[in-house]
């Protein structure tokens, strides 16, 4: 026995999922999240050693999403114009709005026993991909930023997806933001600034005040300036009318995996159908989308594609969504079509070749 009496943090043992503690300092004392089966207990300790339990939050079927067990919860406080504002990640399992595994969060408050949410009605979502879940933020991190790094899988089909070197991968590095729109406080995703050193100078593509009208496309970069499948891609549109266009990645196989708006529904979607290698499961599901938070007729669309993933920000971040897919040649070819209903201006656009990690 130590000097301390040792109380180990153990739920009810009637309760089949507790899981992922995570612990972060409040003034002079600790606070755990423990995830246990559909909701969050917290526990706070002085030494880290003897645990109290403070209170839950998730007991409610109203409170968020209850499609499956609740996992890796993350607490974190943060500042929007002044007032702090607390942000509760829940990673569930399945139970997604595109299928399977999906990170929720909840924006509230925290007096060092309970976290009481705002009490939305609908439920938030910090990716509305299918392949980003599980990702908890780094501690310590300087100047306040809240770096997260999230498992690039979905248990629907982590299992079976057609590699023989990996089984899985993680996503790029985010920075956790809030921000407003039409009035309300989302919480963002921003690729971090550090992924700037992946950049290879000699590999660059711009284009400025480009219109693409219904029925047409534009190419934003083929192999005739480089020939590299990962690339960042950022794009400033206005939107004329009510288009609904596509922003396509593919291949000289005529394989392709394209983000897409439209404007008129106000709603955003990722299509894998014709990305390659699509039969390995049925829950490969083909199409995710999502509801745009703003009616704005300008939008910033970032991209950051690899071999066999994309991951997509859209209105500075606050609205992400993340896929993986398996072509049998790499996507290099990047070209905006509009489908119908009105024109697309290209602000500006640039395709920036990034370099492998190892390269660097």
């Amino acid at each position: 026995m130590t000097k301390y009496e040792y109380n180990p943090v153990l739920p009810n043992p009637g309760i089949p999922d507790f899981r992922d503690p995570k612990v972060i300092p409040y003034e002079d004392k600790w606070i755990q999240a423990l995830a246990v089966d559909d909701r969050i207990a917290f526990y706070e300790s002085y030494d880290l050693i003897s645990w109290t339990k403070l209170s839950e939050f998730g007991g409610d079927p109203q409170e968020g999403a209850h499609g499956g067990v609740w996992e890796c919860p993350d607490l974190l406080p943060m500042t929007l114009n002044g007032e702090t504002i607390w942000v509760l990640l829940v990673s569930i399992n399945p139970g997604g709005p595109n299928g399977g595994s999906v990170t929720q969060y909840f924006l509230g408050d925290f007096d060092g026993t309970t976290f009481r949410s705002y009490g939305w009605t609908d439920m938030h979502w910090m990716d509305w991909g299918w392949d980003n879940y599980a990702g908890v933020t780094f501690a310590n991190q300087p100047e306040g930023r809240h770096i997260v790094i999230g498992w690039m899988s979905n248990w629907m089909y982590a299992n079976d997806v057609p590699s023989q070197a990996w089984r899985g991968q993680m996503t790029i590095p985010r920075d956790l933001s809030l921000k407003i729109s039409d009035g309300q406080v989302w919480l963002a995703s921003d690729p971090s600034q550090e992924l700037i050193q992946l950049r290879n100078p000699s590999q660059f593509v711009e284009h400025n005040g480009i219109t693409v009208y219904p029925g047409f496309s534009y190419t934003l970069h083929d192999a005739t300036a480089f020939k590299n499948s990962m690339l960042e891609v950022d794009v400033i549109l206005t939107l004329e009318g009510n288009p609904w266009f596509s922003l396509c990645f593919g291949n000289s196989l005529g394989q392709d995996i394209c983000f897409g708006y439209k404007h008129e529904l106000r709603e955003f979607y990722l299509d894998r159908s014709k990305s390659g290698n699509v039969d390995f499961n049925p829950d490969f599901f083909p199409i995710a989308t999502a509801k745009r938070t703003t009616g704005s007729n300008i939008m910033h669309v970032k991209v950051f594609m690899d071999d066999s993933s994309i991951e997509v920000f859209v209105d500075q971040g606050i609205t992400a969504l993340t896929g993986v897919f398996y072509p049998t040649e790499p996507m290099y070819l990047v070209r905006l079509l509009n489908v119908e209903s009105g024109n697309v201006v290209i602000e500006s656009a640039t395709v920036q070749g990034l370099n492998s990690m190892f390269d660097c």
